[in-house]
């Protein structure tokens, strides 16, 4: 019988990888890696269907990969066999806790791990194939867009006199409407976005561009929303340009949700820097609102997809439209680990916030240069 599925057979070891060659290469997608940190780097863009890791290997060893994995959203239905010849009950615990599926003991029969390879491999076929949480979630809410779209457009046109005068009350009325459907759109867009992402089945679309041009970029498209509140949006940048090897749509949405949530829990008069920082192997972009912005006990709160649940008011009872807030931050903490980077937020000592992240600049991951939109543009060709 043959097996078919990707696999990744992890060992420092050159004998036992061809012993896994020797039974599983002709009738799989087989990859291998000799150490932990290779193994890691491999599984992002192989996502395979198993991975086959030895235990003790020189740096990271199996028990640390494992856990590794599993903080990965995209490898949630990968499994995980460990290959080692520690057979004792406590290594074998060890394992399960780590997050391994199963554990095989070496000198291993052949038939043995080509019978466990079907089974999970099968497992995993089935529990892709079941209708999964996000498909039920996008089902809904494309069901819940179209009437969205239709009322926004109606409120529109009564607003606009389209059908005669409009009352000035009813006017105002009609407006408070309007931002509530507004509200209502980009937290079903948020939802949508953690949905996609908690499925592990974003792809990342690697670009090299210029990390100063995107951000003058996003920051124009939101610079009018300051208008009203009166509150300064700034930039410091340095004028070396900072390429990075990323997908741009998805950074963009990064910069957009975590500029747009300082737009809005700025009070008037405040100030917004957006920084830009070259980390030699990686870009940081801080995201700083240097007025009393969200309150400091609710700093640690926006990396908790959960505290959408509950309700957020201000003084005068108004919702302050937290829980959109922490589903915004919250896609961006995804998308910057896609990328193997890293988000957080910091309280400001005399008020206010600090919302940081950071991402490789350029690997050697083959890529296509975009070109540069503004004076902060990329050089077309390789990584700085």
């Amino acid at each position: 019988m043959q097996v078919q599925g990707k696999i990744l057979a992890v060992d420092d070891d050159p004998n036992n990888i061809t012993i896994v060659e020797e039974l599983l290469a002709d009738n799989c997608d087989l990859r291998s890696a000799t150490t932990g940190e290779q193994a890691l780097e491999i599984a992002q863009d192989f996502r395979p269907d198993i991975i086959l890791v030895d235990i003790m290997m020189p740096g990271i060893d199996g028990y640390e990969v494992c856990r590794r994995l599993r903080e990965h959203n995209t490898l949630k239905h990968t499994k995980i066999i460990m290959v080692s010849a520690r057979a004792m009950v406590e290594e074998r615990l060890e394992g399960y806790k780590a997050g391994a599926d199963d554990y095989i003991t070496k000198p291993f029969e052949g038939d043995e791990l080509l019978a466990k390879v079907r089974v999970y491999l099968r497992l995993k076929h089935a529990e892709e194939t079941e209708q999964s949480p996000h498909e039920v979630t996008t089902t809904v809410i494309e069901k819940l867009r179209a009437p969205v779209i239709v009322t926004k457009n109606i409120i529109s046109d009564v607003i606009a006199n389209v059908f005669g005068e409009t009352n000035p009350i009813l006017r105002q009325q009609l407006e408070i409407a309007n931002d509530c459907m507004e509200y209502l759109e980009r937290t079903i867009i948020n939802f949508l976005d953690t949905s996609e992402i908690h499925s592990g089945k974003v792809e990342l679309q690697l670009t090299l561009f210029s990390m100063q041009t995107l951000v003058l970029e996003v920051i124009s498209l939101l610079k009018p929303n300051t208008a009203s509140k009166k509150i300064d949006l700034n930039t410091n940048m340095p004028t070396e340009e900072l390429l990075v090897n990323a997908d741009r749509q998805k950074i963009t949405k990064i910069l957009g949700n975590l500029i747009s949530n300082a737009i809005r829990v700025a009070h008037e008069g405040d100030n917004i820097y957006v920084r830009v920082k070259d980390l030699q192997d990686g870009v940081g972009v801080d995201v700083e609102v240097n007025g009393q912005g969200i309150e400091s006990s609710k700093i640690d709160e926006l990396f908790d997809l959960s505290v959408q649940i509950e309700e957020y008011v201000d003084s005068e009872g108004h919702n302050t439209g937290f829980g959109l807030e922490v589903a915004k931050v919250e896609v961006a903490k995804e998308l910057v680990e896609l990328h193997g980077g890293r988000i957080w937020a910091e309280k400001r000592p005399e008020g206010g916030a600090v919302f940081s992240f950071e991402i490789p600049t350029c690997t050697e991951t083959e890529t296509t240069t975009q070109p540069a939109l503004s004076s902060a543009g990329a050089n077309s060709g390789a990584c700085a």
